[in-house]
């Protein structure tokens, strides 16, 4: 379970009877937030290993001549 579906949960069994339905919303808006810098770490992390992985290949290149 990611954060976004964990917000989402939290959100369906959100009782809204409660007097702390606003704190529910705050903990999924912040979950999701969360969710997002995550997908965005891991899209730079991505772009960084394949980074790695052409400078690699440059070295061995390199190296062979």
């Amino acid at each position: 379970m990611n954060a976004n579906e964990l917000a989402d949960a939290l959100q369906e069994t959100e009782p809204y009877y409660s007097t702390d339905y606003k704190l529910f919303d705050k903990a999924a808006t912040m979950l999701r937030q969360q969710q997002a810098e995550i997908e965005s770490l891991k899209d730079k992390l991505y772009l960084t290993k394949q980074s790695l992985d052409i400078v690699d290949s440059w070295i061995g290149k390199a190296q062979e001549k």
